[in-house]
């Protein structure tokens, strides 16, 4: 019974440092948008003229939209499982702290 008790706070403690991780690179993420959001206009009027001059030669070579490939419909597939895993994960531990709070 001690050694469930303990692996189930392991888990627990596991769990909340990934959510609280997770949370954190969020945030990194949100402050680089919001300084990328303060370029100047003329900045950004140059930096549309080079996309536009960039995007003028097309490549006939490139595959068609609707077909994908083997590997992106497996990590669609393997990105599904695993949410759906992590998804249980969570809820039971959900469960588990609603008993002992």
């Amino acid at each position: 019974m001690r050694t469930l008790v303990v692996l189930l706070s392991l888990i627990v403690f596991f769990l909340t440092g990934l959510i609280t991780g997770m949370d954190r690179t969020q945030q990194e993420n949100d402050r680089d948008t919001y300084t990328a959001e303060e370029v100047s206009d003329t900045e950004t009027i140059e930096e549309e003229t080079v996309v536009i001059e960039q995007e003028a030669p097309t490549n006939n070579t490139e595959e068609p939209a609707g077909a994908l490939h083997l590997t992106q419909k497996a990590a669609g597939l393997l990105e599904s499982a695993v949410t759906g895993f992590f998804e249980l994960v969570v809820n039971m531990a959900y469960q588990l702290a609603e008993v002992f709070f």
